[in-house]
């Protein structure tokens, strides 16, 4: 999680005597396990799942997965011993910017997770559940309009690129005549809606808060 007000709308719900406390699954999918804790214990879980520079941290990874991502489709059309990029291209470009992102992401849950191990080891376990639903309106409202337009400008920035890679391969590889051009256009797609998605954020912010703009 970026900051602690995002990270305590996904991972804590108030309830009765204290917050269900939604521990994520060590392999990132699957099942969760959920507690019952109090204020000294949820602060104590911020503590560690919440880094000290979050706006740094987003830039650092964002920059580190858009570069990793050039460096694989790099790699690929290297060894490749096709002129243009086919489908059995795609999957290797594919799975080697995911599966290093994947990797790292379990190594860093697990490592957290270990070292909440003492902080919920009394907590009693409940039935009770964070929905998607409640995690995505939580964390729209936790999230700062600062940090909302942030996101939205590195998101922009991301699809920007994409469109600009699409034109300039224009000439030589019409879009959608191979593979690399499906690739960009659904990155920048996705990229576009997102940014959308945290400036719509952003905005919806500042006109119920001016002053804090």
């Amino acid at each position: 999680m970026s900051n602690a007000s995002e990270a305590a709308s996904v991972l804590f719900k108030p309830v009765a005597g204290g917050y269900v406390f939604q521990s994520p699954n060590p392999w990132v999918f699957g099942r969760t396990s959920r507690y019952i804790v109090n204020e000294a214990q949820k602060a104590a879980i911020l503590a560690i799942t919440t880094p000290q520079r979050p706006m740094l941290r987003v830039a650092v990874i964002t920059i580190g997965v858009l570069a990793w991502a050039v460096a694989a489709a790099t790699i690929v059309w290297a060894v490749s011993p096709h002129a243009d990029p086919a489908v059995i291209d795609g999957v290797a470009i594919f799975a080697l910017v995911l599966f290093p992102i994947y990797a790292a992401l379990v190594i860093g849950l697990q490592r957290n997770l270990r070292r909440m191990q003492p902080i919920i080891a009394g907590a009693p376990r409940t039935d009770m559940r964070i929905t998607r639903a409640e995690m995505r309106r939580a964390c729209a409202n936790a999230i700062s309009t600062r940090l909302a337009l942030v996101y939205a400008a590195l998101w922009t920035f991301t699809s920007s690129t994409q469109v600009f890679s699409l034109v300039v391969r224009n000439a030589r590889h019409p879009l959608f005549s191979d593979l690399q051009s499906f690739l960009s256009m659904f990155t920048a797609v996705v990229a576009a809606g997102l940014a959308i998605h945290y400036l719509v954020i952003a905005i919806r912010k500042m006109r119920q808060n001016p002053a804090a703009c």
